[in-house]
């Protein structure tokens, strides 16, 4: 209920069997806040990390079956939910970010989307994401608001055109693009307010 797991190379080859899709995974960019539970604060990802998707806009695992209380895929379930025990966890500590999958893991290099995450890497980059959310007396300067401001336009903008070339659904966008950058920022009290075609952040 608190989150889906990350995948692992050896979760491969439940992608290869079919057992899970790419529709079923989000991506965790480098650079992008995550929640610890072992420290119980948000921290920044070192590693891109594959995870199954939340539900509802919630991170409780996509294929959680809350009325039986159950996994719907618990005989092809990946390596972290078989290591789990709630009574012993050291197993799942011992494989925690290490050896996961990624998206040029899962990806064909001739498949025409790796141009766009290559792009999107590039020029939406969250690696000094931590340096731009720094705030004084409670707000960002007005400089790194600015900066932010234009990765969150340069971020639609290319999920706009994949989805336009490539027919994209929104499932697949969070899998090959992550989430939306002006949804990462809402964390931090930004908000996104459209103006004439374009996004600007307000501070709350």
């Amino acid at each position: 209920m608190k989150g889906g797991p990350a995948l692992h190379i050896e979760d491969k080859q439940l992608l290869l069997k079919k057992s899970l899709d790419r529709e079923s995974l989000i991506t965790v960019r480098r650079g992008e806040p995550v929640f610890s539970l072992e420290e119980n604060r948000p921290e920044w990802a070192t590693t891109e990390i594959i995870k199954l998707k939340g539900t509802n806009g919630q991170w409780s695992c996509v294929f959680f079956d809350q009325s039986s209380f159950s996994c719907s895929i618990y005989q092809h379930r990946p390596l972290e939910c078989n290591l789990l025990k709630c009574w012993d966890t050291a197993e799942l500590k011992n494989v925690a970010g290490k050896n996961l999958l990624g998206r040029l893991d899962i990806i064909a290099s001739e498949e025409p989307i790796i141009e766009y995450i290559d792009r999107h890497e590039k020029e939406c980059n969250l690696e000094s994401l931590d340096q731009l959310l720094i705030a004084q007396k409670g707000k960002i300067h007005q400089n790194s608001l600015a900066e932010l401001t234009e990765l969150v336009n340069i971020d639609l903008a290319l999920r706009s055109e994949a989805l336009k070339h490539l027919n994209l659904n929104l499932d697949l966008e969070l899998f090959c693009f992550g989430r939306p950058l002006f949804k990462i920022l809402s964390q931090f009290d930004l908000i996104p307010r459209e103006v004439q075609g374009e996004i600007i952040l307000i501070q709350a």
